[in-house]
């Protein structure tokens, strides 16, 4: 009789004790991170596990983080966290927090390249958007076999936020590639190379900002070329001078020796004055055919150029705009 009262008591503290357990287990997987808002998180390497849970903390994504610790310490075992970035959405179990940032399952973030006129620029603008340093992109560009601006396509990237410079670049030529090999029938087209019709993209980008003109204003460069002509393309002399400030081209800009002066060297520059957009890069592709050789900027400074065909009717528009410039004080 004593040993069956042992054995229900057993029972019974053996069911309570797996009753406790269960409810244990089912508040730990069940435990949630305390966020209202989605909150984002950048790690860089070597973060420790106790630098992570303090900064969630003060963010208020964790309170006490017993929980949240204790995952940690099943999915990580190193003491250090995944560098990257991450978002963590409101109410994220903290067992799946603890797994995203110990595993390194980042969120990618939107690497937006637009135009750049120099390589600094560019690294400057890539690395205030990613872990990547200034200088080590740099230097990966500098190591690169090809050209940058030849290679690289403008446009909104899904990238990881600590990509490597190396394989960021890689990626980008890859997607360059793609762009051009499903328009390899109208470079063909247009009697150019890919590396010519960078370079004289980046001349219609530096040109003008209205994408209805740039077909325009590519057809009078193409024109020029056949007829081989001087291209006289103003923003080529801003870039030999290096002042992209100039708002006038005087005489003594137009003696800058240099293969950028294309008013001093027939044919197109030796690269790219800017890292053109894909507008300018398609006007090239899709340039108006027509019998304009001339065009400068319309005297009412909307932007516009007036063009022309022969000399007399373009000095007729440089007069006007020459006028209006002297009018407006602009030196």
């Amino acid at each position: 009789m004593k040993n069956k009262k042992i054995l229900a008591v057993s029972l019974i503290v053996a069911g309570v004790l797996c009753l406790v357990f269960g409810l244990f287990v089912l508040w730990l997987s069940s435990s949630k991170t305390q966020n209202s808002q989605t909150v984002k998180l950048c790690l860089y390497p070597n973060t420790s596990t106790e630098q992570v849970e303090k900064m969630l903390k003060d963010k208020g994504v964790i309170d006490r983080g017993f929980a949240y610790s204790l995952f940690v310490k099943v999915f990580c075992e190193s003491g250090k966290m995944r560098s990257g970035y991450y978002e963590i959405a409101p109410k994220t179990k903290q067992a799946e927090l603890a797994k995203m940032l110990s595993r390194g399952l980042q969120t990618p973030v939107k690497l937006v390249i637009g135009k750049v006129r120099t390589y600094d620029e560019f690294a400057e603008k890539v690395s205030s958007q990613l872990m990547i340093s200034k200088q080590d992109l740099l230097l990966s560009i500098e190591n690169l076999e090809y050209d940058l601006f030849d290679n690289v396509i403008p446009d909104t990237y899904q990238v990881y936020w600590n990509t490597a410079s190396d394989k960021l670049l890689q990626r980008l030529k890859t997607e360059s590639d793609r762009w051009w090999n499903a328009r390899a029938s109208a470079v063909e087209k247009t009697g150019l190379n890919r590396h010519e019709i960078v370079v004289l993209a980046s001349i219609v980008e530096e040109e003008t900002n209205k994408n209805d003109e740039k077909p325009t204003i590519a057809g009078v460069y193409i024109n020029r070329l056949h007829r081989d002509m001087l291209l006289q393309a103003d923003p080529t002399v801003r870039y030999a001078v290096g002042d992209f400030t100039i708002k006038r081209i005087m005489y003594k800009h137009l003696q800058t020796d240099s293969p950028y002066n294309t008013y001093m060297y027939k044919g197109l520059p030796p690269s790219a004055i800017c890292l053109p957009e894909q507008s300018s890069l398609l006007a090239v592709l899709n340039y108006q055919k027509h019998d304009y050789i001339f065009f400068c900027a319309k005297e009412d400074f909307s932007g516009y150029h007036n063009f022309a065909s022969t000399p007399d009717q373009h000095y007729a528009n440089a007069n006007k705009y020459q006028a209006a410039l002297n009018k407006m004080g602009i030196k």
